[in-house]
């Protein structure tokens, strides 16, 4: 594995960069991180995840459209500033989620850059996918990994995986030699990725994973299928429910069993 504790400073070339960004949250708080949030929901993604929730579908707190476009890093950096003094006495910081933001991984790399000069903490929200080189390079600037682990489809720790779970995989293993703090997020569709059997292979990955500090277990969001209704490509799940609580605590509970801080 690569050493990610001597990689060095991006070089200047690299710091005009713009990002397709969807929408801005500040003063959020939720599964992306520690503390208060400051949120920046990308545009764009390279995997097809059916049970996948558009950035505007996200529920946030203050969102700030931005439009889908391109986002100059001056800009942003601007407006988190404003609030730079919330995130640091809640021991907060920036999160980029939304999309897939290792599809953008030298927008991030240099945001993140700006944002350790300026002593605000870095959470990357990611399923794994994008550019996995430019990856090793983002990693040793982020403070927080939240490993989405819901597009790993069944049978892919069988050795079966397909292009998606490919990436996640993958992208586990960089995060095994990086030694950063993870966070595992998991969002039930019921009948898709709710068999026990995967549950507990995924719970026995992610205890396998030296940094786990804890996994977030929620329901898939029956608005983003009707969002997605004309594009959706499994007619069975456009009228797809959530899952019940029963089901979400049962998904938790295996998780606990292999020692992990489930919530």
């Amino acid at each position: 594995m690569t050493d990610l504790s001597n990689q060095t400073e991006p070089p200047e070339s690299s710091r005009n960069v713009s990002g397709r960004i969807h929408s801005v949250s500040a003063l959020g708080t939720g599964p992306g991180g520690p503390g208060v949030r400051f949120v920046i929901f990308l545009d764009g993604c390279p995997l097809r995840c059916t049970q996948c929730a558009e950035p505007g579908n996200t529920l946030v707190s203050e969102a700030e459209p931005r439009g889908r476009g391109a986002g100059e890093i001056d800009s942003l950096m601007q407006q988190i500033a404003r609030y730079a003094d919330y995130m640091r006495v809640s021991g907060g910081g920036v999160t980029v989620a939304g999309a897939e933001p290792l599809d953008q991984a030298a927008f991030i790399r240099e945001l993140f850059r700006r944002c350790r000069d300026m002593g605000i903490a870095t959470a990357l929200d990611t399923c794994g996918g994008g550019n996995l080189f430019a990856a090793k390079g983002l990693l040793y600037l982020t403070d927080l990994v939240v490993l989405d682990l819901t597009p790993v489809e069944p049978g892919a720790l069988d050795g079966r995986p397909s292009p998606s779970s490919a990436g996640t995989l993958r992208f586990a293993g960089m995060l095994r030699a990086a030694r950063k703090p993870v966070w595992v997020r998991f969002a039930v569709v019921p009948g898709v990725n709710d068999d026990p059997r995967h549950v507990e292979t995924l719970a026995e990955f992610a205890a396998s994973l030296p940094d786990v500090e804890r996994i977030e277990v929620l329901p898939f969001h029956r608005l983003a299928t009707a969002h997605l209704r004309d594009r959706c490509p499994s007619p069975a799940l456009r009228t797809l429910g959530a899952p019940s609580a029963r089901q979400v605590r049962a998904v938790r509970n295996i998780f606990r069993s292999r020692g992990l801080r489930a919530y």
